[in-house]
């Protein structure tokens, strides 16, 4: 009798520990959440693909998203009129109801504003391409947008108008849908890959509403420092213009003595004629023309500057008049489009301190 009750007492200490390793692998309430960002771990069409003939196009995220996210986030170059999309959990299904062009090649873009069902999302914009012929595009532009205080603009979006899309009349531009857009990551850098090879008219806008478009008065803007932007441009640099004009604020305080200043130096390279250099404080901003020597390096210097944190950049002014001292850098303008003085900055914040001279402040022009 008591050899039947240890086999049944052992028999009952098994079952409990199998009962224990199945729940041992459900991960227990109250645990770490998952905070991977949203990605695209699949796509049919791959990237890159040729000879598509299919009107579906599948995307599987690594969490589940709704199709009404997807629909806000998502564009499509060239447009596509008319497309239906359906969403199970984290797979994503797009149905084109017209047949694509033969010999285009298509790209797909996720804006950042696609968000999975507890608010994840991209850590950058996500886009691929395909072809529906033999050849797919592979032009592509590159830069970067910063704001009007030279910090990165992560809430940039990019516009590419091809050139012949340009008509003379009020609206210019904006009445035209943009052949490309793309949004920057955190650090305001952008890239156009996959385009078609030509010249563009490029604007950013500071998309404050993440609607993808421009909100005209509401929200800043950044033309090229040229008319047209070739493919195959690297390390544009895009400035935002100020929403209002303001008054430039110069330092209260009373004018320091020589002991209390130091000083900033360096060169410009850039091919032009005229470099208006600023050196800048929160609460204060002084400004010099640079001078050219006989190789067109130009040279410039800030001799008694306060101490403090200071941003310095140079930009090549549009205003003919040389001996004018003080030219305000010209943003451009989009209706009509007029590109902006081609401008520089250096990376980091410099330092000026009683009596030290801070050298070799160089700044480099990516782009005339």
């Amino acid at each position: 009798m008591q050899s039947a009750s240890r086999r049944i007492n052992r028999l009952f200490i098994l079952l409990l520990l199998m009962t224990g390793g199945c729940a041992s692998d459900i991960p227990p309430s109250g645990g770490p959440a998952n905070t991977d960002p949203l990605q695209v771990i699949f796509s049919d069409p791959a990237p890159s693909s040729l000879n598509v003939s299919t009107g579906r196009i599948r995307l599987t995220f690594n969490h589940e998203i709704t199709a009404r996210q997807l629909l806000k986030a998502l564009v499509v170059s060239p447009s596509i009129e008319q497309y239906d999309i359906t969403v199970d959990e984290n797979n994503a299904e797009i149905r084109v109801k017209k047949p694509l062009a033969h010999n285009q090649t298509y790209s797909i873009t996720l804006s950042k504003t696609l968000r999975d069902n507890l608010g994840r999302t991209f850590a950058a914009p996500y886009a691929f391409s395909f072809s529906t012929g033999a050849i797919i595009n592979n032009g592509s532009i590159s830069g970067k947008v910063i704001n009007y205080d030279f910090s990165p603009a992560p809430n940039a979006l990019i516009l590419a108008f091809a050139d012949h899309q340009e008509k003379s009349g009020k609206g210019g531009l904006l009445n035209n849908i943009p052949d490309y857009l793309i949004q920057a990551d955190r650090s305001g850098s952008f890239s156009f890959y996959h385009i078609a090879a030509g010249s563009y008219r490029i604007i950013a806008v500071n998309d404050s509403n993440n609607d993808l478009s421009y909100s005209e008065g509401s929200e800043e803007y950044g033309v090229s420092s040229t008319a047209l932007v070739q493919t195959g441009s690297t390390n544009l640099l895009f400035r935002f213009s100020e929403l209002s004009e303001k008054t430039q604020r110069r330092s209260s305080k009373s004018a320091p003595t020589l002991s209390e200043t130091g000083s900033i130096s360096g060169r410009c390279f850039a091919s032009g004629q005229k470099i208006i250099v600023e050196a800048s404080t929160p609460t204060a901003s002084f400004s010099t023309t640079a001078t050219r020597d006989k190789r067109g390096i130009f040279y410039y210097s800030f001799n008694e500057l306060p101490p403090g944190s200071y941003t310095v950049n140079a930009y090549l002014s549009s205003n003919k008049k040389i001996n004018e001292t003080k030219a305000a850098w010209n943003p451009g303008s989009i209706k009509p489009f007029l590109p902006a003085d081609p401008i520089g900055y250096y990376p980091e914040k410099v330092t000026v301190r009683p009596r030290w001279s801070a050298e070799n402040i160089d700044i480099h022009f990516t782009a005339k």
